[in-house]
C-alpha cells in the first residue's frame, strides 16, 4: 500500500491537507473520495481523515481530506469544509480527474459522515461528473444545527469562508436528463434529528427519481458512524444501483440520439 500525502495552499494562508492511498493491486475500478465529520481534535492530531475500515478500502484507490478549519484552529471541531472553498474545490476536482485518468478508473464514489456527508454530497454534484455520493445523515442546511453556532460562526468573518448553501439548492438539477449522479444515503435507526429535518427534505427535492435511494438501518443506534458490516454492505449495494442506473442513463442518451438523428433524416421540422 502507499501512502502519499500533500496539500493545497491557500492566498491566504489556509490548507487543504489530503491523503491518497494506492493498494499494491487496484481491484476496484472506481475512486473514493472522504470527507470526515465532526471530530475533537483534542484527541487527533490534524490532519483528520475519515476511517477505512470497510473492506473495499484495501483493494481500492482512495482520496481523503482533512477539514481546513482544524489546520486554523483548535476551536472548531466542524468547518463543514467551507474555510477557502472557492479556491480549493476547484482543486479537488482536478485531483479527482487526475486519478481517475492516472488509474484508468470509471468514476468516483464520494463518502462522507454528518457534515463530511454534507460535503460530499455537495461535491459529487459540482464535481460535474456521473458519480455516487455514499453519505451517513447528510446535512441540509447547516445554519439550523444547534453547533453551527458554536462551530462556524465565530470564523464566519474569515476571508475565504464559504457561505453555506443548503443542500436542496446545490442539488436542483441533480435528475437532470442523461445525468449519471446517483445517491444513497443512510441513517441509523435512532438519529430521527437528521432524519427529519436534513435527509428528508434532500429527498423530498429528488421526489422519488431512481437516481435516489435512502435506507433508514435497523441498528439501534444514534448519529455517528454505523457498523463496518453495515458500511460494507451498503456500499455495494449502493455501487451496484448506481452501475445499473448509469447504464440505463447511458442507454437512454444514446436512444435520444439516435431518434433526433432519425428525425433529422427524415426532415421531421424543428429539428
Amino acid at each position: 500500500m502507499k501512502i502519499q500525502r500533500d496539500r493545497f495552499r491557500h492566498p491566504d494562508g489556509y490548507v487543504l491537507e489530503y491523503e491518497v492511498t494506492i493498494p499494491d493491486v487496484v481491484e476496484s475500478p472506481y475512486l473514493h473520495i472522504l470527507f470526515h465529520g465532526f471530530s475533537r481534535i483534542e484527541k487527533h492530531v490534524p490532519p483528520v481523515f475519515a476511517r477505512k475500515q470497510w473492506k473495499q478500502a484495501q483493494r481500492s484507490v482512495c482520496l481523503s481530506f482533512s477539514d481546513p478549519i482544524h489546520m486554523h484552529t483548535q476551536d472548531s471541531c466542524c468547518g463543514w469544509f467551507l474555510l477557502g472553498e472557492e479556491e480549493f474545490a476547484p482543486r479537488i476536482y482536478d485531483l479527482r480527474a487526475t486519478l481517475l485518468e492516472r488509474h484508468g478508473l470509471q468514476g468516483a464514489v464520494w463518502h462522507g459522515l454528518s457534515s463530511g456527508g454534507y460535503a460530499a454530497l455537495k461535491h459529487c454534484m459540482r464535481a460535474g461528473g456521473g458519480d455516487l455520493a455514499f453519505v451517513i445523515s447528510p446535512h441540509d442546511d447547516p445554519t439550523v444545527l444547534p453547533q453551527w453556532r458554536g462551530e462556524a460562526m465565530p470564523f464566519a468573518h474569515l476571508p475565504g469562508m464559504a457561505a453555506p448553501r443548503r443542500t436542496t439548492d446545490v442539488i436542483a438539477d441533480w435528475a437532470s436528463p442523461g445525468a449519471g449522479r446517483y445517491l444513497h444515503a443512510l441513517v441509523s435507526e435512532r438519529d430521527s434529528y437528521f432524519a427529519l429535518h436534513h435527509l428528508k427534505p434532500i429527498m423530498a427535492c429528488l421526489d422519488g427519481h431512481p437516481s435516489a435511494r435512502a435506507v433508514m438501518l435497523r441498528d439501534g443506534r444514534g448519529h455517528g458512524f454505523i457498523q463496518d458490516a453495515d458500511y460494507d454492505s451498503q456500499l455495494h449495494q449502493a455501487i451496484q444501483s448506481w452501475e445499473s442506473y448509469r447504464s440505463q442513463q447511458s442507454h437512454d442518451t444514446e436512444q435520444r440520439r439516435m431518434n433526433t438523428a432519425e428525425q433529422v433524416r427524415k426532415g421531421v421540422p424543428g429539428v
